[in-house]
């Protein structure tokens, strides 16, 4: 089995060190601007004009420090997913069922948003509400799996409920965020005997619009071979709500004059107090997670979920699990989520990350102007981060703050892919491609796709770790510039895996109808098996 060994020289200074000396590199002066490197610009998505910023030296590694874990570890219920996706199905939450059309950003018709993004088994979640004009509307609670093929399984609906219109979101000039104030619609109680996962709340009004917002039902008391995150600290950077060519903003875009997007016109703060912009559905590519998710549970692994923000606030313990499982499209963590998935790595749990552009951004979340915390996300990028302490990093790419996402995940963003490319393998005798009758150089058709991650000569890599790569897949930029694509695995010098796929349609390739394929499922497969073969748990 051929492995890659490799290990980036590492800066000889670190933060604390650097702090110690008075030579906080992040800051240029007292007034907290930031030196070295031009303004950048992002191409429709997190990436910056030209490729990859370069980055200055990498910090020094961090200690190994093992995460808290709330012992004794719970039981788990390795049967509940199989069970579960036995039941009967729905396709009945899907757009345009039962003579439906999505309602829209202009003329408002049916939104909510909700009071978290996970609620946990007997817990409590509120749904904001806004109908346009006031009248009847239901809504409707669907769990997202595999169920035969149907996507979802209809578990409740709420009585008939009676709206208003919500006000117009509320300004911050400032920092460019959008916040609204609707009145609670309806409260769900979660029975205790649900089953985690990722839910859709539809939205329908008795004008026959639709709508939708997602959230995690968490199971606090069991622990299983996989956590599931969710990757909501992303879906909320590029809401760009309401999408209405006037008002809108995410962290990429507000409008000009024009109606068009403009750059300078981005928000510098988020609120998760507002709606998804359009259908509702999270804002970008919820189709990765989506596949993902329902070729797991067809699967029947031992599945349960949270959200980011359940990372952030080390609501759930990873050394209850086997391994972390990120299987979308997760570009935004702050120093919290960050600490708590390389603390679980080095303390054994193992993690697989099925798509590209993870950790790419460094975000910082507040409280609302209602005291609840972590409803606001901070990402100031090359702008004066103004809520940067002495002792802490600006909001900007992980790679410009010398922490470059590649010395721990093992590969990082280096582009968007100008249209699906095939993936070439490379260490094919690894145990990973095992059974699914590749060779080096084979080519997995259009499994390169949307962005991709790879290795950059000259960047730290996971210290000590034995890394194979498993793909180098040269593919084209927007720009026409080529760059390789890389999937990686790494195993640390205690023996925890590692696993970055390096590209978005990874993901699509375990069931989506266009892009699905038996090699990637089956290496995916093999992968699973060995990740749940290990771990603390």
């Amino acid at each position: 089995m051929p492995l890659v060994n490799r290990r980036g020289a590492l800066g000889v200074l670190g933060a604390v060190g650097a702090t110690a000396a008075g030579l906080v590199w992040w800051r240029s002066g007292a007034d907290g601007g930031q030196s070295g490197g031009s303004a950048s610009r992002p191409l429709g998505h997190g990436a910056p004009a030209g490729g990859p910023a370069t980055p200055g030296p990498a910090s020094s590694a961090p200690p190994v420090v093992a995460p808290a874990s709330r012992q004794p570890v719970p039981p788990s219920d390795p049967h509940r997913i199989a069970a579960e996706n036995a039941k009967t199905g729905s396709t009945a939450w899907k757009p345009g069922r039962n003579g439906t059309r999505v309602g829209d950003d202009i003329a408002h018709q049916i939104k909510g948003y909700t009071s978290e993004t996970s609620v946990g088994l007997g817990g409590r979640i509120d749904f904001h509400m806004s109908v346009n004009p006031g009248g009847a509307y239901s809504i409707g609670i669907y769990r997202l799996g595999d169920y035969g093929g149907a996507g979802a399984r209809h578990v409740v609906s709420s009585p008939r409920l009676t709206g208003v219109p919500g006000q117009a979101p509320k300004l911050d000039e400032d920092c460019g965020m959008l916040s609204c104030d609707w009145p609670v619609g309806w409260t769900l109680e979660v029975p205790k005997d649900w089953t985690s996962g990722t839910y859709l709340a539809v939205f329908d009004d008795e004008r026959g619009n639709r709508n939708y917002s997602a959230f995690v039902v968490r199971d606090d008391g069991r622990s299983a071979d996989f956590l599931v995150v969710l990757p909501f600290s992303t879906y909320q950077a590029y809401n760009q709500y309401p999408l209405d060519g006037r008002t809108g903003k995410s962290l990429y875009y507000g409008y000009g004059p024009d109606g068009k997007n403009v750059y300078q016109a981005r928000a510098r703060k988020v609120s998760f107090d507002r709606p998804f912009m359009g259908d509702g559905m999270p804002p970008t590519r919820f189709d990765l997670d989506q596949s993902a998710i329902a070729w797991m549970e067809r699967s029947g692994y031992d599945v349960t979920y949270a959200s980011t923000v359940d990372i952030e606030t080390r609501r759930v313990d990873p050394g209850w699990y086997r391994a972390l499982v990120f299987p979308g499209h997760d570009e935004y963590w702050s120093t919290p989520m960050r600490e708590v998935v390389e603390e679980a790595h080095r303390a054994g749990v193992n993690q697989a990350w099925l798509t590209a552009n993870n950790m790419y951004w460094h975000v910082r979340f507040d409280k609302n102007e209602r005291g609840v915390a972590n409803r606001v996300m901070n990402c100031w990028r090359e702008d004066r981060d103004p809520g940067a302490s002495l002792l802490s990093a600006p909001t900007d790419m992980w790679r410009r703050i010398r922490r470059p996402e590649q010395e721990f995940l093992g590969i990082q963003y280096n582009g968007i892919v100008a249209a699906p490319t095939p993936l070439r393998v490379s260490s094919s005798g690894h145990w990973m491609w095992a059974n699914t009758g590749v060779r080096d150089g084979d080519t997995i058709d259009k499994v390169v796709g949307g962005e991709a991650d790879g290795i950059e000569a000259g960047m730290a890599t996971p210290p000590g770790a034995r890394q194979a790569l498993l793909a180098e897949s040269p593919y084209q930029l927007r720009s026409g510039a080529r760059r390789t694509q890389n999937t990686s695995i790494y195993e640390s010098p205690q023996g925890t895996l590692m696993f970055c796929a390096g590209t978005f349609n990874w993901s699509l390739a375990l069931n989506h109808p266009r892009y699905r394929d038996e090699r990637i499922q089956r290496a995916t497969h093999n992968l699973f098996e060995r990740l749940r073969a290990g771990g603390r748990r």
